[in-house]
């Protein structure tokens, strides 16, 4: 069965980050099938009660949790969505669409056509757009309480945020292997107060991999990826206009072989290299990586025992000050993962370990939260980008089902990073202005424990689904201006069906407040801390399906009205809906 995954990505802050426009890597990835990624910069979750034409593809949930360490903001976002539209008779044509745009205005289309598609070769047109345009609230310290929060000032002001991706992709597969490919471009554009940017990448992806990959006795697997893209903004006081430009490239070879019934060895390597010029930005930064594998499975066991060797590099070519990516790591990192099967199909205990480095490649960054810009940090102390160094996390789970209807994951973990990037606040002001408050970034090391608990309820008419986390750290220890994570998250979903032509879901998406200390451009101590409210986003939405091929649909969402800060100093405004048109031909 094809699967339907929601991860969840913790957030960036960043200047003028709406809910849900951080985020994100919007990328297709290629498989037999189409398989898209797309951004919902509409909240910050993805519902499960999104219009059911999705659902007709017979798609089920799996989520992931710290694919970032960036705890700026809100750390359980699943609104990317991986699809994989199930297989088609050989020689059928498939078309999706889905429109939609409401008040406030949130414009948002998904489409992909494939013209070709048989038993040997795919190619499929694709395209997303995501856009806010409206008021936003504006945002300031307010201490009348006796404790300092950031809330809205009775002001808005008016803006936009609009995210585009369009391409081709296509497969092509025989007997033991299969071919894949990507083209496409990626652009955000964002304009506020501060900061009017503009953000364009062409980005190209190629992969060859083997099948049946665990019965294989000669096993490989290679993805290549290049982007190319530049930033131009200009921020409210400055007359110079900046820009970054960017190359990327990422590199993951796994070659290995099986001998023996359930054993496997593999070798992992990857690259990951990130360039940049304009300005005085112009540096590059690299890690290269090589981690040797052992596997055994069978029916109760499923070992993966790896060691990871990480080596980091950097070159500063232009007098930025401070220099970026200087942050050393440790070269050997733990990589074992170890399952054991309590009740065969019905429970599974597991264990991991593992870390490593990253060299948070701009457009990574932007992944997180693409109000990121060439000014950033530069109102602050501390480098634009640097290293994240995960020293070693550990977790401890049990996972499984009940009667094939509710399924569950409880785990409890660690994580020790020597440097992670968090969100701060800095207080700038310009000749003769008042004070204002910008976002920015500090890096810091810190450790954190987190409990975690994922569950879904499956029914013939009635889904259920959702998680809840809890996390302690010691970064208001650490470092004083990174805004602490959020103690309690969560997001839950529901979604009623009725004789499979109207769908009626709610879900709510929350998080407990944040605290930190706002600072001086000089990284001194402005005063009191500060404290970023909690929220919850309340949502409901409705669909009916007129045939099996088309549908109209609404989602209301913010329903509380709340001041959903993911990015402090920045919130969209309040309640919100949207309508719209959903074929599947």
């Amino acid at each position: 069965m094809k699967y339907f995954r929601i991860y969840v990505i913790s957030a960036l802050a960043a200047l003028s980050v709406p809910a849900a426009a951080q985020n994100l890597n919007p990328t297709v990835e290629v498989s037999r099938q189409y398989r898209g990624t797309m951004m919902d910069l509409d909240k910050p979750s993805v519902e499960m009660a999104v219009p059911d034409s999705i659902m007709k593809f017979n798609l089920q949930f799996d989520y992931s949790v710290f694919d970032s360490p960036f705890k700026g903001a809100y750390e359980f976002r699943p609104f990317i969505m991986d699809m994989d539209i199930a297989p088609a008779f050989p020689g059928e044509k498939t078309l999706y669409l889905r429109a939609g745009a409401g008040f406030t205005l949130h414009p948002t289309l998904d489409f992909v056509w494939s013209p070709v598609r048989n038993d040997k070769f795919r190619l499929s047109l694709y395209a997303m757009h995501r856009s806010y345009i409206g008021n936003y609230r504006s945002l300031g310290p307010d201490n009348t309480g006796g404790e300092t929060e950031i809330v809205p000032d009775g002001t808005r002001f008016s803006g936009h945020d609009l995210l585009s991706e369009a391409g081709v992709d296509g497969s092509c597969d025989w007997e033991t292997g299969i071919l894949s490919f990507r083209a496409g471009y990626y652009g955000s554009a964002l304009k506020d107060t501060v900061v009017n940017k503009a953000y364009d990448g062409v980005d190209i992806r190629f992969g060859i991999a083997s099948k049946q990959r665990l019965e294989s006795h000669f096993i490989y697997d290679v993805n290549l990826g290049y982007r190319f893209a530049e930033d131009k903004g200009q921020l409210s006081w400055m007359t110079e206009r900046g820009y970054l430009s960017e190359h990327d490239l990422n590199l993951d070879v796994s070659l290995g072989g099986s001998f023996g019934s359930g054993h496997i060895v593999l070798a992992d390597f990857g690259l990951d290299y990130a360039s940049y010029g304009g300005d005085v930005f112009g540096s590059s930064a690299g890690n290269v990586s090589v981690t040797p594998h052992y596997l055994f499975r069978n029916s109760r066991w499923d070992v993966d025992l790896g060691v990871r060797l990480a080596f980091l590099f950097r070159e500063n070519h232009a007098p930025y000050y401070p220099p970026m990516n200087m942050t050393g790591g440790q070269v050997v990192y733990p990589d074992v993962k170890i399952g054991f099967s309590v009740i065969e199909r019905y429970m599974d205990l597991y264990l991991t370990a593992g870390g490593g480095p990253d060299i948070n490649k701009y457009s990574s960054m932007l992944d997180s939260g693409h109000h990121i810009s060439v000014f950033y940090n530069r109102c602050g102390e501390g480098p634009l980008l640097d290293n994240t160094v995960e020293r070693v996390s550990a977790s401890f789970g049990l996972k499984g089902n009940i009667a094939s209807r509710f399924s569950y994951d409880l785990s409890a973990g660690y994580r020790n990073f020597g440097n992670a990037p968090m969100s701060s606040v800095t207080m700038v002001s310009a000749a003769g202005d008042e004070p204002g408050f910008v976002p920015g970034i500090v890096y810091t090391p810190y450790q954190m424990f987190y409990t975690r608990l994922d569950m879904f309820w499956r029914s013939q008419d009635f889904k259920f689904g959702g998680r809840l986390m809890y996390q302690a750290s010691d970064v208001a220890r650490r470092n004083a201006f990174a805004f602490t994570p959020s103690a309690l998250s969560g997001y839950f979903s529901a979604r009623y069906n009725w004789k499979e032509r109207i769908f009626i879901g709610a879900d709510c998406g929350f998080a407990t407040s944040r605290h930190g200390e706002l600072r001086t451009p000089e990284g001194e101590a402005a005063g009191s801390g500060l404290e970023v409210p909690g929220y919850a986003d309340l949502g409901v939405s409705f669909e009916y399906a007129f045939t099996r091929k088309f549908s109209l649909w609404l989602r209301g969402g913010n329903l509380l009205n709340a001041t959903i800060q993911t990015t402090p100093m920045y919130a969209r405004s309040g309640i919100h809906f949207t309508a719209g048109i959903c074929l599947n031909l």
